[in-house]
């Protein structure tokens, strides 16, 4: 409900919406690496193409994340859960 009033609002303003991310969205099982959807099944995709926005990420749960921000030095975390967002972004942006 939030996003899609974020998203109205954005509309409303001629604010163009690069895309979805969506934090929080499942988390990888230690042992074998599967994906894990802890609050269930998401709704980002669909919601995206109802609206016409393009590219959408899923962060997962992370305590790397968690300690790294605790600690002030979430800057420091190494991963790359929003390379591929940020190459659609930038692919529709022709940069």
């Amino acid at each position: 409900m939030i996003v899609k009033k974020a998203v109205n609002m954005a509309q409303m303003m001629n604010v163009p919406v690069l895309g979805i991310v969506e934090n929080m969205s499942y988390i990888k099982c230690p042992d074998c690496g599967r994906k894990i959807s802890v609050f269930g099944d998401s709704g980002v995709d669909a919601f995206a193409l109802e609206n016409g926005i393009p590219a959408v990420a899923k962060m997962p749960i992370d305590a790397n994340l968690t300690k790294a921000a605790d600690a002030g030095k979430l800057e420091e975390v190494k991963n790359n859960y929003l390379s591929d967002f940020f190459d659609k972004i930038t692919k529709n942006l022709n940069i």
